[in-house]
């Protein structure tokens, strides 16, 4: 029994803890009830009796062979001794003697869940009682001593949460360790290093630092995996994650990026000595042969490096431009080499790019380019689509084409499209006010717009601040938008718009791999041929057939069809005849050769215009 109560108290992890308002009221309660001088509630452990709580004593515990409770819990009924002097069971007790002098006492047992008897609640008095407890201070003891057990037990059900709690997050920990760090080595892969890398970046932005980043390679490793086994293999590589460790500081970061891929970046680089310092000694160390099982194994690496902001701005562009210096660096394999222009013209080029992109976003001058839609059958305007422009200077406005690798970057996409958006609708609304009929207006998506899961009411948002009709926009969105991050918040963004009477259309349509699937998945209104298909018309049988069933199929699903890039009247007669609702492109803009559109107040005022 002794062993039982003794796993039966733990559980609770109750002796010796602090105390509690709750079980120090119920003695407090217990003591006046029962017009004792004191009261506790008593755990008998193995040696001692400890008390939970008291009122009327200053102790904490007392021996187990003096206690009155070792007593009281081997009973079911309330254990009472009404003059203690005269009990010969306690009448030579110290605490009956000596202080606290009791004579008169009353416990009821406190069991665990499982009905081990652990503890008790009991009232104590110097004064002997002939006549015991009455009848309601019986009754209230046993109902106090209950609610004792209530607290235990609730204690128990707050224990077996945090124990699970705890459990969760250990394994949530491990897990995410697990996903975070590479299996062999233990250091990070890939994913948390490029945050990381792109962290570091941020910061160094805000603090004008320079940062280095090194894509490391190691030589001839299928070939020591092949003579020498994967186990030799593992071996090198663990090795080199040992050295690289050993090398970089607390400040910097390795990861293992894949295979025999390691990267480094290493931060607060003021001067490009202390690349040089790092990179030597990292050289040398990585250099020295390495021994497994008997035997010393030759140990070399290619290493590119590129400085952040001297060879890129971005994460992505600096990772480029390291991978351009390692390539070089493994054409003579064990060398160490450094990014410069001349590696990659191109790299120049997208830097450009983005450069415009930001400038355009940071000016302001991210602006709508409207393209007339026309109805086929009669000829008048319906529409627009907003195509984005770049305009920085006096000149013509700067095309997408001169920006487009933007659009790869999540941030700088979502900053165009939230420029578009702003200005579209505030033209339309200038456009109402003026009394301009303009029927409506396409505006283009991207896939960042999805990123985050509040697209829709976003949109809505800025529709009704400027108490625009939602019927007057057109969201278009491409397959790149349903293929693209965040692509899982496409479906319930598309059916908030549309319920909200905004027409979606499906752009470059035929160019992807699941537009039949997006047409029944998805609330699409209208279905644009995209303008690679048009060019073809007359020229390219396929691409001639392949209009002709897109606008069947339109015609099929009850779908607006919408012919793209067409420039001339053969290809205009061609989708017109053959059923296709609208058409846009040149053809329709070359009114205006200097602008390529016309001008927006003409075609409004006079839609013949067009």
């Amino acid at each position: 029994m002794q062993t039982r109560r003794r796993k039966a108290i733990g559980q609770y992890h109750i002796l010796d803890s602090a105390s509690e308002a709750d079980f120090d009221n119920i003695t407090m309660l217990t003591a006046r009830i029962c017009g004792a001088q004191s009261a506790a509630i008593s755990f008998i452990d193995d040696h001692r009796q400890w008390f939970k709580a008291t009122w009327g004593i200053d102790q904490r515990e007392t021996p187990i062979a003096v206690s009155f409770c070792a007593h009281a819990i081997e009973s079911e009924a309330i254990f009472v001794v009404r003059d203690a002097h005269l009990d010969p069971l306690f009448a030579n007790n110290p605490l009956v003697t000596g202080a606290p002098h009791i004579r008169f006492y009353a416990g009821m047992r406190i069991e665990a869940d499982d009905g081990t008897p652990i503890a008790s609640l009991c009232v104590f008095d110097p004064q002997p009682r002939p006549g015991g407890l009455t009848e309601q201070q019986a009754v209230a003891l046993r109902v106090l001593a209950s609610q004792v057990q209530a607290l235990l037990q609730l204690r128990l059900s707050l224990i077996d949460r945090e124990a699970q709690v705890a459990a969760q997050t250990k394994l949530s920990n491990e897990l995410r360790y697990v996903a975070d760090h590479d299996v062999l080595t233990g250091l990070p892969h890939r994913g948390p290093f490029n945050k990381r890398l792109r962290s570091a970046i941020h910061d160094a932005r805000q603090d004008g630092a320079r940062l280095a980043l090194m894509l490391i390679d190691v030589d001839h490793f299928k070939q020591i995996n092949d003579s020498l086994g994967h186990t030799a293999g593992d071996a090198m590589l663990i090795k080199f994650a040992e050295r690289l460790r050993g090398i970089l500081r607390v400040t910097d970061t390795v990861a293992r990026l894949g295979g025999d891929e390691f990267g480094v970046v290493l931060t607060d680089i003021n001067r490009s000595e202390e690349v040089s310092a790092i990179v030597h000694s990292l050289i040398e160390r990585l250099h020295k042969p390495m021994e497994h099982e008997g035997r010393l194994v030759d140990c070399r690496a290619s290493i590119g490096l590129a400085i952040y902001p001297d060879h890129a701005d971005t994460a992505e562009l600096l990772t480029r431009c390291c991978d351009q210096a390692l390539a070089e660096a493994k054409q003579s394999r064990g060398c160490v080499e450094t990014f410069h222009p001349g590696m990659a013209e191109e790299f120049e080029r997208e830097s450009r790019m983005l450069k415009v992109a930001r400038q355009g976003i940071e000016m302001q001058r991210i602006v709508p380019h409207y393209q007339p839609k026309i109805a086929l059958s009669s000829g008048r305007l319906v529409g627009f689509e907003a195509l984005v422009r770049c305009a920085l200077n006096e000149g013509p406005a700067i095309l997408p084409e001169m920006f487009e690798l933007a659009f790869a970057d999540r941030e700088l996409a979502a900053a165009i499209s939230r420029q578009m958006i702003d200005r579209v609708l505030d033209d339309m609304r200038s456009w109402i006010d003026r009394g301009l009929a303009f029927g409506h207006v396409a505006i283009n998506t991207c896939a960042a717009d999805f990123h985050a899961n509040d697209f829709a009411e976003r949109l809505l948002g800025n529709i009704e601040q400027r108490g625009l009709d939602p019927r007057l926009i057109e969201v278009e969105v491409t397959e790149g938008v349903f293929l693209g991050r965040g692509a899982h918040h496409v479906a319930r963004a598309l059916s908030v718009l549309s319920q909200r009477g905004i027409r979606i259309a499906l752009d470059d349509f035929g160019t992807g791999f699941a537009s039949l699937t997006h047409l029944k998945q998805f609330p699409v209104d209208v279905l644009k041929i995209d303008r690679s298909f048009v060019a073809g018309i007359g020229s390219n049988p396929d691409d001639t057939a392949i209009v002709r069933a897109l606008i069947g199929l339109g015609q099929s699903l009850g779908i607006e069809t919408v012919a793209e890039g067409i420039e001339t009247l053969a290809q205009a007669e061609f989708v017109k005849t053959h059923g296709c609702d609208v058409g846009q492109g040149f053809l329709y803009s070359a009114a205006h050769p200097a602008d390529l559109v016309p001008s927006i107040i003409d075609l409004l005022t006079d839609p013949e215009a067009a």
